[in-house]
C-alpha cells in the first residue's frame, strides 16, 4: 500500500519577509510589528500534526531545490536572476510586497522543488497523495513577477513537471482566500491545465479573479473563477466544490489533482473575511480526495499556500493533513466561536455566483 507522503524542508522556515505590519514593510507611520507568515506558525503547525500523530501515518522526505530547468518551465530566466540576486543581497523587495532576505531563494527553491518531487512520486505510483508544508507560497508570483510573499509559483512548477511526464490533462484547484493570479496567468491560454479558484471576491489582487475571466484562446473554458462575497463560511464552499468545481472536473477528467491548500479562508485570519473551519478544510479534502478516487486513480498532491492566524493556523493545518491520512476531523477547541454564526450556512447572495457559473461558464454549462 503506497500510503501518504509528507514533504517539508528545514529551511523552508529560515524565509523571511522582513519587518512590518502585516504584508507593509517599515516605512513611514509603520511601526515595526511581528510580521504574518513567519517561521514559529509552520513550525507549530507540523508540530502540531506530530503531537496528534497524524505525521505518524506520512512517510516523510526531505525535498531537494529546484532545479533552474525546473523554474524556467514556469517562470523567465530573468526572474529566476532576480530572486537570486534580491536573496544574495541579504534582503530587499524581488517583486510586489515580496520581501527576501538571504535564506529566501534557497527556501523558495525548495518549496517549489518540494511539489515538484510530490508529483513525481504520486504520479510514479510511489504514494497514494502528497502534502508540501513549504514556504514561501507560491500562488500569486507570475512567469516574470514575483508578487505577495510568492517568489517562485510551487503548484504551477508541479503542474509542469505533471505534463512533462506525459501527463495529458492536470487540474489545479485553489482555495486560499486570495485570487492565485500567477497559476491562472500561466495557463490561461493552455486548454491542458485546468485553473479553479475560490477566493473571496475582490480582496486580492485587484481587479483579479472574476467570473468572466475563463481562459485565453485555445485556453478558454480552462479557468474557472468562483468568486466568493466576503462572510462566505462552511456550507457556500461545500456548495461551490458539489455545485461547481466537481462538474468541471467531471467534464474535463484531469489525470492529477494539485490543490493551492491555503487556509487563509478560516474565520480567524487577519488577510481575509471568510468564515471557514478546520472541518471546512477537513471536508474539502475528503471531497478533492474522493474526486480524485473517481477520475484519476486517486492521485492528488496538496500545496500549502496562504495562512496567517497564528493560533489557528496549525488546527487548520491538522484538519488538512488528517484528511489527507483517511482520518477523521480533528477536536477543535476554535471551532465554537465560528460554527454559530449564520454565515455558515449558505446565503442567497453567495448561491447567486455559483448558479450564474453553472448556467454560463463554458465548462459546465
Amino acid at each position: 500500500m503506497p500510503g501518504f507522503a509528507w514533504y517539508s524542508h528545514e529551511l523552508c522556515h529560515w524565509h523571511d519577509p522582513g519587518p512590518g505590519s502585516g504584508y507593509v514593510p517599515v516605512g513611514p507611520w509603520v511601526e515595526p510589528l511581528r510580521q504574518f507568515a513567519v517561521d514559529p506558525d509552520l513550525r507549530r503547525a507540523e508540530g502540531l500534526v506530530r503531537a496528534y500523530g497524524v505525521l505518524d501515518r506520512f512517510d516523510c522526505l526531505t525535498p531537494e531545490a529546484a532545479t533552474d530547468e525546473e523554474l524556467e518551465t514556469v517562470h523567465s530566466a530573468a526572474h529566476v536572476a532576480r530572486i537570486e540576486e534580491a536573496s544574495a543581497r541579504g534582503g530587499g523587495d524581488a517583486g510586489v510586497y515580496a520581501h527576501v532576505n538571504y535564506h529566501s531563494s534557497r527556501a523558495a527553491r525548495l518549496a517549489a522543488g518540494a511539489c515538484a518531487a510530490a508529483v513525481r512520486d504520486v504520479v510514479g505510483g510511489g504514494h497514494d497523495r502528497a502534502y508540501c508544508l513549504v514556504r514561501p507560497p507560491g500562488h500569486h508570483a507570475e512567469p516574470d513577477r514575483a508578487m505577495a510573499l510568492c517568489l517562485f509559483n510551487n503548484v504551477a512548477v508541479g503542474a509542469r513537471v505533471a505534463r512533462g511526464m506525459g501527463l495529458s490533462r492536470v487540474m489545479v484547484l485553489d482555495w486560499d482566500v486570495h485570487h492565485g493570479n500567477g497559476v491562472q496567468k500561466t495557463f490561461e491560454e493552455d486548454p491542458d491545465v485546468l485553473y479553479v479558484s475560490i477566493h473571496q471576491d475582490g480582496l486580492f489582487p485587484p481587479n483579479s479573479g472574476s467570473v468572466t475571466e475563463t481562459g485565453v484562446g485555445a485556453g478558454e473554458g480552462s479557468t474557472l473563477n468562483i468568486p466568493l462575497p466576503a462572510g462566505s463560511g462552511h456550507d457556500a464552499y461545500l456548495a461551490a466544490f458539489t455545485d461547481v468545481v466537481a462538474p468541471a472536473a467531471r467534464r474535463f477528467r484531469p489525470e492529477l489533482i494539485l490543490v493551492a491548500a491555503g487556509v487563509d479562508a478560516s474565520g480567524h485570519d487577519p488577510m481575509g473575511r471568510m468564515l471557514c473551519t478546520s472541518l471546512t478544510f477537513h471536508t474539502l479534502v475528503r471531497k478533492v480526495c474522493d474526486l480524485a478516487g473517481e477520475l484519476c486513480g486517486g492521485r492528488c498532491v496538496f500545496v500549502h499556500e496562504g495562512g496567517y492566524s497564528a493560533w489557528y493556523q496549525p488546527m487548520l493545518v491538522l484538519g488538512t493533513a488528517s484528511a489527507i491520512a483517511d482520518l477523521p476531523a480533528p477536536e477543535d477547541p476554535f471551532r465554537h466561536s465560528l460554527d454559530h454564526l449564520p454565515g455558515q450556512r449558505v446565503q442567497a447572495h453567495q448561491r447567486r455566483v455559483l448558479d450564474f457559473l453553472r448556467d454560463h461558464h463554458p465548462l459546465i454549462r
